[in-house]
């Protein structure tokens, strides 16, 4: 489980006006701090309940994959050829928003661009990643199909088939959002209980204390129902699992990510021996839901037995086990606009398990309409609008 950071709880100035506060110091948060800042508005507070970073921004595998959690020939279904190619490009887009700020600020996280194998457990799934691959490659994307040959190139497993991406990468998340926010003005412990407009103000309340700003910013995902009612029938948390094993177990894994059965299975080795593993939501769906934080015994020995059977190391030691709380959204796709009852208020919430896949270029693209009004395509694809009732 991620540690709370050693360093003194971050403080700001909570009695001056300004022009934007931001809900939530995880990956969304403080990348929006972190653009709006270098495009010229620095009089920005990112208010934070915990520790930045320390969420599920925090807690995930660190993986950097395009596209989407569905398949692309899914994509392509659901949200048409321009829709899809759109979204998978915003991802691409996203990734080197990364890159770039790692290189800029120095940013020691870990970081590589080592290539993604997506891995299919059934004939069903090598189906719709073979015809992915078609569909990729057809809109100018990359990615390599292999067959069940995948094993022997994989050197464990027993897959029906997949495919490489070698633009895909993976990091240490919880580094990259603290190196993001250096500089950045947050509030830790500072809990936004209550959201209300007074004076013409956005008021932001702990209970305690208040801030004022003419804006406010809901990057606050998961916990976004907590905050706001209207995200109640929206935004649904939903908890994932890791664990760790010890180092220096020999095994077939190089520096790739690798995501297996539908996303419902993924695993990296992090470092030399180390496996990080994750998932298997899906043989728990009645358990992994809600806010409660914590690990089950019964989804972590299958986390265990994956790393036994599948990947084929047969003995170590974990040493660490952790959870996260993810938003999702009903039809996959995050949410972004003002709130009806609330114009002043705009959320940029429901990542559905992929905010380091799409975080960055978001946040991008919100700060510059925050600031000169003009949305993106993508944000426009996002809005709200779509469920509003």
């Amino acid at each position: 489980m991620i540690n709370a950071s050693p360093d003194p709880p971050r403080l700001a100035d909570l009695d001056k006006v300004y022009d934007i506060a931001i809900i939530g110091a995880g990956i969304v948060g403080v990348a929006l701090g972190y653009f709006l800042q270098r495009m010229g508005c620095a009089n920005v507070i990112i208010l934070e309940k915990s520790k930045i970073g320390y969420g599920a921004s925090g807690r995930n595998a660190g993986f950097l994959i395009s596209g989407m959690a569905e398949a692309y020939s899914r994509l392509v279904v659901g949200m048409g050829r321009s829709g899809a190619r759109e979204v998978t490009q915003a991802t691409l887009e996203n990734h080197d928003l990364i890159e770039t700020a790692i290189k800029e600020n120095d940013i020691p996280c870990d970081y590589k661009k080592s290539g993604s194998f997506h891995l299919a457990i059934s004939g069903v799934e090598r189906k719709e990643l073979d015809d992915s691959v078609n569909l990729l490659l057809k809109d100018g994307f990359r990615a390599e199909f292999f067959g069940e040959e995948i094993n022997t190139k994989l050197g464990f497993g027993e897959y029906c088939g997949g495919y490489f991406n070698p633009c895909d990468g993976c990091l240490d998340p919880y580094a990259f959002v603290r190196g993001l926010a250096t500089g950045l003005n947050v509030a830790e412990g500072f809990d936004v209980r209550s959201i209300s407009r007074k004076n013409g103000y956005v008021e932001l309340s702990d209970g305690k204390s208040n801030v004022r700003a003419e804006m406010g910013v809901m990057a606050t995902n998961a916990y976004s129902p907590l905050l706001d009612d209207y995200f109640s029938q929206l935004v649904f948390p939903v908890r994932g699992q890791m664990m760790a094993t010890d180092p220096d177990h020999p095994n077939a894994m190089e520096d790739s990510t690798y995501y297996a059965n539908f996303g419902y299975d993924y695993f990296r080795q992090p470092c030399k021996g180390v496996i990080m593993m994750g998932g298997l939501r899906n043989r728990f769906v009645r358990t992994e839901v809600g806010y409660e934080d914590s690990t089950t015994a019964e989804l972590q020995q299958g986390l265990e037995n994956y790393v036994h059977r599948t990947i084929g190391v047969e003995r170590y030691e974990v040493t660490a086990r952790w959870s996260g709380i993810m938003g999702n959204t009903i039809d996959g796709l995050p949410l972004v606009g003002a709130l009806p009852h609330n114009n002043a208020v705009i959320a940029v919430v429901g990542c559905n398990g992929h905010g380091f896949g799409l975080g960055m270029k978001m946040a991008h693209d919100l700060s510059s309409a925050l600031l000169t009004s003009e949305t993106s395509d993508l944000l426009s694809r996002f809005s709200l609008k779509r469920f509003l009732r």
